[in-house]
């Protein structure tokens, strides 16, 4: 008896988790591709998470939250309660920015090596083309 009230309430749990992440993400625009893309998981398993067939993992869940920008316990909140997970003042770049972070933590040190390579790359082709730029307009 004591077990299957404490199954019932882990798939309670999973529900609401679930509800919260969905909500958080339409709340962002953003689709379920991108946010399973974002956490390195299949679509069909963050369709489970989402719909509370499948409780995620803590890492998994800590992931989320810095994916969707609010705080680990906002996802176990009861769906009758206002969310304050958006962050007041936060921006689109601010948001991409904590999804390159989510994305750069799961990335082995060589790899992160040639990201900032690239980065470097992309900075230097930006400083000559705003060089190039400003002296087409003198000229």
């Amino acid at each position: 008896m004591k077990k299957e009230l404490s199954k019932q309430k882990k798939v309670r749990i999973d529900k609401i988790i679930g509800q919260n992440i969905r909500r958080e993400r339409d709340l962002r625009k953003m689709s379920r591709e991108e946010l399973a893309e974002a956490l390195d998981l299949t679509v069909s398993h963050m369709g489970l998470i989402e719909r509370g067939e499948r409780g995620a993992t803590a890492v998994t869940l800590d992931e989320l939250s810095t994916t969707l920008g609010v705080s680990i316990d906002s996802l176990f909140a009861s769906p009758d309660k206002k969310s304050l997970s958006v962050k007041e003042g936060e921006t689109d770049i601010s948001r991409l920015r904590r999804k390159v972070i989510t994305m750069v933590n799961r990335l082995y040190e060589h790899e992160i090596k040639l990201i900032i390579h690239i980065i470097k790359g992309i900075i230097s082709y930006r400083i000559d083309f705003e060089d190039d730029e400003d002296d087409n307009e003198e000229g």
